[in-house]
């Protein structure tokens, strides 16, 4: 009789799938965005531990209650901080700083191999050889 109660407190407790295949499908697009607290690196779709279990539950509530994809985000970036999210918003100086930063090293990196490029390009038609008897 207990192994059919803990049996039956166990499939209560499990994760169960949106009955909606869009509801569904979208709450698992959500879960690849958002990263596991405790894992740090890894989607709360991929996440084992009993935190990211709980965040995979919280995400399927909210899409079956109605919330808009960035409401989802929104709460979970309120609660755990930007960090949740693999792509986290740009917001501000800092927002730009992060994310510009790379596109201007990149350009300034292009300009610099091209003006080298073009430095060695040119050749001035005023050098000719030495000849042996100018080196003494």
């Amino acid at each position: 009789m207990k192994a059919i109660f803990l049996a039956f407190l166990l499939a209560l407790s499990a994760e169960g799938q949106l009955a909606n295949p869009d509801e569904e499908a979208r709450a698992q697009d959500l879960m690849r965005e958002i990263r596991c607290v405790a894992c740090e690196n890894e989607p709360i779709s991929n996440s084992g531990s009993e935190i990211a279990a709980d965040m995979r539950e919280r995400v399927r509530t909210m899409v079956e209650a109605g919330a808009s994809d960035g409401d989802v985000r929104d709460w979970f970036a309120e609660r755990y901080g930007d960090f949740v999210l693999f792509r986290p918003p740009s917001r501000g100086f800092g927002g730009l700083l992060l994310w510009g930063t790379p596109f201007v090293l990149l350009l300034a990196g292009a300009v610099v191999a091209f003006a080298v490029r073009r430095r060695q390009a040119r050749t001035p038609a005023d050098i000719r050889p030495i000849e042996p008897e100018e080196t003494s």
